[in-house]
């Protein structure tokens, strides 16, 4: 037909513009734009744009902001950009806004959010589809909050929620309203002010790899409320009570009613530990959830495992005194497995829902990362495996890479001047190789066909670890 090439022709020279057109917009002392609020109030910004603000702080109104735009990335450069409101809000509820779709927000510090109906947040989300990255909300009022009903998809990882809360038991380190997906992982959210460390109305909750605590002196009410059920799969979470939290029970799940669908909670391979005396319920469970599957789970502490029905509860390990579970480090919160714990080699399989596989793939590494789980024969109880060979390490830049994989002979890599060793273990965590780099590439022939774990380790003792496969 003569009208396609037409047709096609005008998307793409639409697209080409549309490329064109997007923007950067520069924000700090020194740049045209001071403050975010002034690139706000300036209404420059189009779909599409990039804003990057210099780190250093920003306080009371020049914090100030509503992005309407979509498809907007706005990133701290040189360090993360500290948005101190000092109480300062726009329309009444935040520091800053984001009602347009598609916003991704990079290395920010959102602080001192309070409005005068105690609901003010670091991030207030009324547009479709928001990721958070690398960010820090603390002393606000609420973290993030999001309008509802809204639909979308909301991604916050490797970011930080600590003293968020008005105090009331109604405002929240981060609250999700009814969206339609939250995927929240490799995360640290803890001692929220009286509300919960993490609550979620969304439809569908993927809860993975996270650090969520109270610790000696938090006093939050739940540490993971899904108020009204949905599916929800909580993978590898650190999970801890403290003396001092206000509710007795860790997770709620549809508490408030069973009214997203389906109600179906995947409840798998997390460490949960209550130092709560009073009474404890570590996974609240409505009673009529359709699906109810508690696999690999360590409970540690005193206190009602479950309350409510299950439909599989397999394989976890109880114990009232945490010390049985031989942790390394118990009250420090480092919760691997020495040699002596009872989880080791215990688990099961536990399958998958949909297309998604149930069996950890990380682990949280602590500050805000992750790394790739391996396991030694039978799977291990809880969020750790044993001997963890990476675990020990702080995790390397993220944009780091190899290639090919698949190999053969030869890998090659980046970053050569800031690497000091490369290790590769077999998948029983036994050392096969351990080199000093001298070139950005890596001789792979000696190795047998098969899948190893390559680990690349910085001159700061960072490291990263990638499954590598020798054909």
């Amino acid at each position: 037909m003569p009208s396609l090439p037409k047709a096609i022709l005008t998307i793409i020279i639409l697209f080409l513009f549309q490329e064109i057109d997007a923007a950067t917009f520069k924000v700090g002392p020194t740049k045209t734009y001071t403050s975010p609020n002034a690139l706000y109030l300036a209404n420059t910004i189009s779909d599409g744009d990039t804003i990057e603000i210099d780190a250093g702080v920003y306080s009371g109104q020049a914090t100030l902001a509503n992005w309407s735009r979509n498809n907007l990335l706005i990133r701290g450069i040189g360090g993360k950009a500290h948005l101190q409101a000092n109480g300062a809000y726009i329309a009444g509820k935040s520091i800053w806004i984001t009602s347009g779709n598609n916003i991704t927000i990079e290395n920010i510090e959102f602080s001192g959010a309070k409005v005068p109906d105690k609901n003010g947040a670091g991030i207030r989300s009324e547009g479709i589809d928001l990721t958070i990255r690398h960010c820090y909300f603390h002393h606000n009022e609420n973290g993030i909050l999001t309008n509802s009903p809204n639909a979308g998809h909301i991604l916050i990882e490797y970011s930080e929620f600590a003293y968020n809360g008005f105090g009331d038991g109604f405002s929240h380190n981060l609250y999700i309203n009814h969206v339609d997906k939250l995927t929240f992982r490799y995360n640290y959210s803890h001692h929220a002010i009286i509300g919960h460390n993490l609550k979620s109305r969304a439809n569908e909750n993927h809860i993975l790899y996270n650090r969520i605590m109270d610790e000696a002196t938090g006093n939050s009410s739940r540490l993971i409320d899904l108020s009204n059920g949905g599916l929800s799969i909580i993978i590898s979470n650190l999970l801890m009570q403290g003396p001092q939290a206000e509710n007795n029970n860790l997770v709620g799940y549809g508490l408030e009613g069973l009214s997203n669908s389906p109600s179906e909670l995947y409840f798998v391979n997390n460490t949960l530990v209550n130092k709560r005396t009073a009474s404890c319920i570590f996974l609240q469970i409505k009673t009529g959830t359709a699906v109810a599957q508690v696999i690999n789970n360590i409970f540690a502490g005193t206190g009602t495992i479950i309350q409510g029905t299950t439909t599989q509860l397999s394989n976890n390990l109880e114990r009232n005194n945490p010390t049985d579970l031989f942790f390394e480090d118990e009250t420090g919160y480092d919760y691997r497995l020495k040699a002596e714990s009872p989880a080791i080699d215990k688990g099961i399989e536990p399958g998958f829902v949909q297309s998604t596989n149930l069996s950890p793939e990380f682990v949280y590494l602590h500050p805000l990362n992750k790394v790739l789980r391996i396991s030694e024969g039978s799977i291990d109880i809880g969020a750790y495996e044993y001997n963890q060979a990476s675990a020990t390490y702080q995790s390397y830049q993220n944009d780091f890479f190899f290639y090919p994989n698949p190999c053969t002979d030869l890998i090659y890599f980046n970053k050569l001047s800031s690497l000091s060793q490369i290790q590769i273990f077999n998948l029983n965590g036994k050392l096969i190789s351990q080199t000093l780099p001298q070139s950005n590439q890596l001789s792979t022939s000696f190795l047998e066909n098969g899948v190893y774990i390559i680990r690349f380790i910085d001159l700061k003792f960072r490291s990263t670890s990638f499954k590598l496969i020798k054909q």
